[in-house]
């Protein structure tokens, strides 16, 4: 007599899963920007999961670099193999894409209040693509600014 699991190899692959409820994310793609030739491209993807219904407060943001292969496909809630994770910060606001030739990815912060330091890990070169950050503050929105020290006399 063969086990119940030898005749539903399926099963077994399912049990993992039984104990996950209702992990969703969704996906917005925010701006996609082909390099001059084509031959790559960078974009920016935004993912916030919903557990259990309720919408997480702070969504992740992804910046990536692939092969331009025409308009990006990422299915939402997929990981990302086509494509190389240039950063991955969170808590972060608008970001810009430029290209400034075919192997030069100019990632700029639109008032997005990170500082380059608090984005986490972040590529400065992936293949022959340099990776350049501009507008980066000092010290995140969330930070206390260095205050300016005062000297001299009245």
């Amino acid at each position: 007599m063969k086990s119940f699991l030898a005749c539903f190899p399926g099963v077994l692959a399912l049990i993992p899963l039984s104990g996950c409820h209702g992990l969703e994310s969704r996906d917005a793609l925010l701006s996609t920007v082909p390099s001059p030739s084509h031959t790559r491209r960078a974009t920016i993807i935004q993912r916030q999961y919903v557990i259990d219904g309720k919408v997480e407060n702070s969504p992740a943001t992804y910046v990536l670099l692939s092969d331009d292969t025409g308009e990006p496909v990422y299915p939402s809630g997929v990981d990302f193999p086509a494509a190389q994770v240039v950063m991955k910060p969170a808590h972060c606001g608008p970001l810009k894409l430029t290209w400034n030739g075919d192997d030069d990815l100019i990632i700029v912060c639109d008032r997005c209040g990170l500082a380059l330091a608090a984005a986490g890990n972040h590529a400065n070169q992936l293949g022959k693509t340099k990776i350049e950050y501009e507008g980066f503050p000092e010290s995140s929105s969330w930070e206390t600014a260095p205050q300016a020290s005062s000297s001299g006399s009245k």
